[in-house]
C-alpha cells in the first residue's frame, strides 16, 4: 500500500464497524514504530503531528519521515495535521504531503465554525486532502502531575454534539469526517469518562461522514468498544504514546546517565514502551487483519 487520504481510510472502518487508530507522533522513532506495527499487524494508521511539532521548518522534516514511511509501507497510512487553528497551517501541511487536516474552531459559534471548516474543505480538497472538523467541543482533562502522580477532571468544558445539527453542519462545511463530543476529553483521566452511547447512536444515525472520538487515551476498553459498533471509525490516541515514551526514556536515563552520548540507544526502551500500546490499541479496535 501507500499514502491514503483520510477519506479513504475511513469508508471502510464504517462500514465494517472497525475504528482506525491515529496516533500522534512527533518524532521519526515514534513514526517508525507505528508504521512497523501496524504493518505487523495488517492494521490500516493515521500518523499525527500538531502545531508544537510542525514549527517553522520541522513541517518539511516531519512530513519527510512520515512519507517515507508511508510510501515504505504494505498497510495503507494517512498523514494527518491535528487541531489546527488556522487554514493557513492546512495549507502548509497539506502542500508539505499531508493527506488530511483537522480543523478545530469547535469553540467558535455554530455558523463561524461551518465557515471556518468551509473555507478549509474549499483549499484541501482542490489539493486532494480530506478535512475533519469537530461539532460540539471534546474538552481537556487538565492532568498535572510529577513523579508518575496525575490528577484530571474528566470532559471539562465539554459541548455535547447535537444530533440535531449534524447533516446541516456536514453539508454546510464539507468536511470528510466528524469528531463528536460524547464524554471524552483530552488529556490524562484519573476519574474515567462515562461515554454517551446513546447519543453517539442518534448521530451516527443521522452523519453523512464517519465519526471520529478525541481523547480516547485513558477511555476503558468496553467503552470504546461500545463506541466503535455504534459508528465510531478513528479514535486518537496521544496521551498513552507520549506518556510511555517519556517515562521509559526518563527511566533509562536515570539508570545510565552517560547514555547521552549514544543518543539512538537512548531511544531503544522507549521505541519498544510505545509499540506495545500501540499493538494494544490496534487490536482493541479491530483494525487488523485489514
Amino acid at each position: 500500500m501507500s499514502l491514503v487520504s483520510l477519506k479513504e481510510v475511513l469508508q471502510d472502518a464504517r462500514r465494517a464497524r472497525y475504528a482506525v487508530p491515529m496516533f500522534d507522533v512527533s518524532n521519526a522513532a515514534m513514526i517508525r514504530a507505528a508504521v512497523e506495527v501496524a504493518e505487523e499487524e495488517n492494521s490500516p494508521v493515521i500518523l499525527a503531528a500538531i502545531e508544537p511539532d510542525l514549527v517553522g521548518s520541522m513541517i518539511e522534516y516531519w512530513s519527510a519521515a512520515a512519507r517515507l514511511a508511508a510510501f515504505r509501507s504494505k498497510v495503507p497510512v494517512a498523514i494527518m495535521l491535528d487541531h489546527a487553528a488556522t487554514a493557513g497551517l492546512c495549507v502548509r501541511c497539506a502542500d508539505a504531503g499531508f493527506s488530511g487536516v483537522m480543523l478545530d474552531a469547535s469553540s467558535r459559534p455554530f455558523d463561524e465554525n461551518i465557515a471556518a471548516v468551509r473555507e478549509v474543505s474549499g483549499l484541501m480538497h482542490r489539493r486532494g486532502v480530506s478535512v475533519e472538523a469537530e461539532l460540539g467541543h471534546v474538552g481537556d482533562a487538565q492532568a498535572v502531575g510529577g513523579e508518575g502522580e496525575l490528577t484530571g477532571n474528566a470532559g471539562a468544558h465539554n459541548v455535547y454534539t447535537d444530533p440535531a445539527s449534524v447533516a446541516e453542519f456536514v453539508e454546510r462545511s464539507g468536511c470528510d469526517a466528524l469528531a463528536v463530543s460524547i464524554g471524552t476529553a483530552h488529556g490524562v483521566y484519573v476519574t474515567a469518562p462515562r461515554l454517551e452511547i446513546g447519543l453517539l447512536r442518534e448521530i451516527d444515525a443521522v452523519s453523512p461522514v464517519p465519526l471520529v472520538l478525541h481523547g480516547g487515551s485513558g477511555t476503558p476498553e468496553d467503552q470504546l468498544r461500545d463506541a466503535i459498533a455504534n459508528g465510531i471509525a478513528k479514535i486518537n490516541i496521544c496521551s498513552e504514546v507520549m506518556h510511555a515514551w517519556h517515562k521509559t526514556m526518563l527511566d533509562e536515563l536515570a539508570a545510565a546517565p552517560n547514555l547521552s552520548y549514544w543518543d539512538v540507544t537512548a531511544c531503544v526502551k522507549p521505541e519498544a514502551a510505545i509499540r506495545e500500546v500501540m499493538r494494544a490499541k490496534i487490536r482493541l479496535f479491530g483494525s487488523n487483519r485489514k
